[in-house]
């Protein structure tokens, strides 16, 4: 059975990136979520929630997906929220373009559609 997790909008020009070294890079995402299509998951509920969200790097492909961070739901959160935010750690990355998407997990590991949430990122 398909989980309906989605992910609304994805802030492109939220991306930045500051080098910390040669060829590692900590990169802040921000993303919205509307917690009205699937809620967060609780002690009471767990099924058919949103336990965490997982930001990949999808530029191989979908099958070649690197996972770069998961990302705690907001606590409490409900209804449309603005802003989430996270700071990956320091990660090494190629030079050039690359390909970020960001997943809804629910409880069960399923996932929302990689590619309904991307953004493209250059890095030096």
């Amino acid at each position: 059975m398909k989980r309906a997790l989605f992910l609304a909008i994805f802030v492109v020009s939220t991306f930045s990136q500051a080098q910390t070294g040669s060829g590692k890079h900590s990169l802040v995402l921000k993303f919205d979520y509307d917690f009205r299509v699937t809620h967060i998951c609780t002690s009471g509920v767990k099924k058919n929630c949103v336990e965490k969200f997982e930001v990949y790097d999808i530029s191989g492909g979908l099958a070649k997906r690197t996972k770069l961070v998961s990302i705690p739901v907001p606590s409490g959160a409900t209804g449309f929220v603005k802003g989430i935010s996270v700071t990956t750690p320091s990660l090494l990355f190629e030079p050039g373009k690359h390909l970020l998407a960001v997943t809804a997990q629910a409880a069960d590991g399923t996932e929302s559609d990689p590619m309904k949430c991307t953004a493209w990122v250059e890095l030096p």
